[in-house]
Parts: structure tokens; C-alpha cells; sequence
């Protein structure tokens, strides 16, 4: 990278502060941290990451050639999931609080978890102002760091680069207030006033935060990648290969692996879309044709299973309820004719890119900024079940507009991101502030 390094001098080493890291990978939080971390440190720089485990397991610390790897035992905190996919940017973290706050059988929870966020944090501030503070930055992700980085900032006069990934608790359609969500954000606003940097996946989210109030001149837009290695592994199969998955999949679903395959991948909350297509699929169905509609993902299993009902569409929709592993989950999208996420927030979206990338025609909601699919997607206007149908109908019903999305998908996808990208650019914004 030597452009950056000739244009201003690269930070002595960075201090991350992370809560979901390897191996406790519940959400997007933690997918984020398993690919960019490893693409960070190649780039030269030393870097130092706290991490927060459940308390049952012992604090430990890893070391990777100039990656270090912190994991502190944290009461509240979710222990690892084995082989769980949580489809995409969920940050089960952030949702997490503001569900259980809003349940009054919910309140010690979320009290312990903040207790336990709140003695992680001045843990790792304590740890990162008695290490070495010359040349150092320290980068922040999500409000669940925040603590540390004010600490670090006001104690310590270390730059802080805030990464935001998502405002979910407060920003999402439908999004409850409550003490503790007013209390995230609180401290995001904190945070935001004294990082030098904040750093966004998303056009779209830098313009909700400046509309906040966020300091606009002290944004920068950093895409994520998409490179999971199972992903890139399925891209590159033979045609002979991909077929064979994609019939395998299909038979679970339609008789024969005959019929039409639309998957939707993501938590069953109103935002990411999951009702708006359940509500669309009356529109969808034809005499004699067979039609099924796969929901990946957790939430409330009774509320969706109502909604089937009253839809009248319990035998073209199939909701587990659950999180499969990633092989599974890029199965099914190879297997789909077209994939659906209709989200009405969504900061970035990884799944839509990650089915981009396997050559699948992808119809996303009005929450995905313009420029993240680009034109590889159809993006709907609106949060109506009616346009969602449409867009939906067009994919399955007209082969060549589907090819041909498929094709401009998989082509921006591959131009536009990868996680060597994401860290080079990382870097660049902490190359902006050490000092």
C-alpha cells in the first residue's frame, strides 16, 4: 500500500475495542471482526483487540504474528454459537437490549449485560492507557466500546475512530424508546462530540447520522467486504457442481425441484422485511404452479406463523425459525431463482452482496443505501407488499431480466468490495489522526 504510507505516516499500533470477536460469533459484529481484523494486521500494524467472552470462560489472550487478541469474561455477555449464521448486520447486541427492555420480565438482563459492558469497558481503557499511547490510535466499534474510547480520549488525549455498523436501537421503522435505548444513545452522541474519526459503512447511514446532528466533516464511508472463504469456494464451482447443490436444496422444498424458489435471509423483525414478503406472496401465486417462500432466520416464531395463517399462504412459506451454518445458508441462495431482502433499515447489508456474488438475481428494500447494491439489485421504493411483488414477479417470470441482473450483481459486487479493500481504507482513516 505504499500510496498511503507516502501520503501520511501509518499509526504505531491499534487498539480495537470489539465486543463480539472469534470465536463468539453471534452476529455481524462478530462476522465483521472474523474478516477484517486478519486483513488489518497483514497490513503491517500491530494490532491490539479487546474482545468480550461470556464469564464462565477464562480470559485469555491470543497472539497471530502483529495480531493480539484479548477476550475478557463479561457477565452478560453470549458465549460462542457453533457453526450459527446469523444472516447478516442483525448485531444481536444492540437488538437484544432494546427487546429485552421493552419486556418487564426482561429488565435484569439487560441490566447485567450493561453492568457487564460497563466493567468491560473501563477494563480495557485501564489496559490501553498503561500500554504504549505514542502513534497509537484506537478505533471503537458500536456504542458497546464507546465507554472505553471516551475514557481513552479524555484520559489518555489518544485519537479515537468511532465505527458506527448500525443504530438499530433507535433508528430502525417501529424502533421502541426506552431507558436503556436512550441511554445507547446517550453515549453514541458522547462518543461522536471527541472521535476524531467516525467511520460508516453506508452513504446512507453517514446521512441519517448527520441528519442526528454527527459532525459531517468528520465521517468517512468505508464499505465492508464479502469474502467468506465457503462463499468464494461455491462461486467458483463448475456448472455441472452448481447444479447439483441447486437441486439438492431445491427437492427439500418443491416436488421434483420443480417450481419457483424465493429465500429471504435474515432475523424475523419487521424491519428486515420478513412480513412485508410473507404479505406479498398471495400476489405471487399461480394456478397450478408450485411456489415456496424460505425464511432463514430467527425471531418470533408464533407472530410469523399467525401471519402465514392469516395470509393463507402456510403451504407456499417455510419459516424455521433458526440460524443455519454458512454453507448452507449460500446454498440456498444458489438455489433460489431470486433472493428477497426487503428491509426497511439496513445500514449495509451483507447478505444481499454475499447473494450478488454468487450470480443471484437479488431484490433488496428501501432501507439499503443506493450505492451499496447498485444497479445488481432491484431496490424497492417503498415498504409495500405490492411493489415487493412486482419486483419479485418480474425475476421469476422473466428469465433474461433475471440473467441479466444476476450478471450486473456478481460484476459490482466484485468491483466495488473486498475485505482488503475495507482494511486498506481503515487504515488510511487512522493514518488521518495518529499523531
Amino acid at each position: 500500500m505504499p500510496g498511503l504510507t507516502r501520503s501520511r505516516p501509518l499509526p504505531r499500533r491499534c487498539y480495537v475495542v470489539c465486543t463480539e470477536v472469534p470465536p463468539g460469533v453471534v452476529g455481524g459484529l462478530g462476522r465483521y471482526a472474523e474478516r477484517m481484523l486478519p486483513a488489518l494486521r497483514d497490513l503491517g500494524v500491530p494490532v491490539e483487540v479487546f474482545g468480550a467472552v461470556g464469564r464462565r470462560l477464562p480470559a485469555r489472550t491470543e497472539r497471530d504474528g502483529g495480531l493480539t487478541l484479548h477476550l475478557l469474561p463479561t457477565p452478560g455477555q453470549p458465549g460462542p454459537s457453533p457453526a450459527a449464521h446469523p444472516p447478516e448486520a442483525a448485531y444481536p447486541p444492540q437488538a437484544g437490549f432494546a427487546r429485552e427492555a421493552a419486556r418487564p420480565q426482561g429488565v435484569l438482563r439487560p441490566l447485567v449485560r450493561v453492568a457487564g459492558l460497563l466493567a468491560f469497558n473501563v477494563r480495557v481503557a485501564a489496559r490501553i492507557l498503561r500500554g504504549g499511547r505514542s502513534g497509537a490510535v484506537v478505533a471503537v466499534h458500536d456504542w458497546m466500546g464507546c465507554l472505553a474510547g471516551i475514557l481513552c480520549r479524555l484520559l489518555g488525549r489518544m485519537p479515537v475512530v468511532f465505527h458506527v455498523h448500525t443504530c438499530e436501537h433507535n433508528t430502525a421503522p417501529g424502533a421502541r424508546r426506552t431507558a436503556v435505548t436512550a441511554g445507547i444513545t446517550a453515549l453514541e452522541d458522547a462518543q461522536a462530540r471527541l472521535a476524531d474519526l467516525i467511520v460508516v459503512p453506508s452513504a446512507s447511514m453517514r446521512d441519517q447520522l448527520v441528519a442526528r446532528g454527527w459532525p459531517p466533516g468528520r465521517m468517512r464511508v468505508v464499505p465492508h467486504g464479502f469474502e467468506d472463504p465457503e462463499l468464494v469456494r461455491l462461486a467458483g464451482l463448475s456448472p455441472a457442481d452448481r447444479d447439483r447443490l441447486r437441486a439438492r436444496v431445491r427437492a427439500r422444498y418443491l416436488p421434483g425441484g420443480a417450481g419457483r424458489l424465493v429465500v429471504f435471509a435474515g432475523r424475523l423483525a419487521p424491519h428486515k422485511g420478513a412480513h412485508t414478503l410473507i404479505r406479498a406472496v398471495p400476489s405471487l401465486l399461480r394456478d397450478g404452479d408450485e411456489l415456496r417462500v424460505v425464511l432463514i432466520g430467527s425471531g418470533d416464531r408464533a407472530e410469523v406463523t399467525r401471519l402465514i395463517e392469516r395470509e393463507g399462504v402456510a403451504g407456499h412459506v417455510v419459516a424455521d425459525c433458526r440460524f443455519l451454518d454458512p454453507p448452507e445458508v449460500f446454498a440456498h441462495f444458489l438455489a433460489a431463482d431470486v433472493c428477497a431482502f426487503p428491509s426497511t433499515y439496513e445500514p449495509f447489508g451483507l447478505v444481499a452482496i454475499e447473494a450478488m456474488a454468487l450470480g443471484r438475481p437479488v431484490v433488496v428494500g428501501p432501507g439499503y443505501s443506493p450505492e451499496v447494491a447498485g444497479d445488481g439489485a432491484v431496490r424497492c421504493r417503498t415498504g409495500s407488499p405490492e411493489e415487493l411483488a412486482a419486483a419479485l414477479s418480474r425475476c421469476l417470470d422473466d428469465p433474461g431480466h433475471a440473467a441479466g441482473l444476476a450478471r450486473r450483481g456478481a460484476a459490482h459486487v466484485r468491483a466495488r468490495y473486498s475485505w482488503a479493500r475495507t482494511a486498506e481504507s481503515t487504515l488510511a482513516a487512522y493514518a488521518e489522526v495518529a499523531r
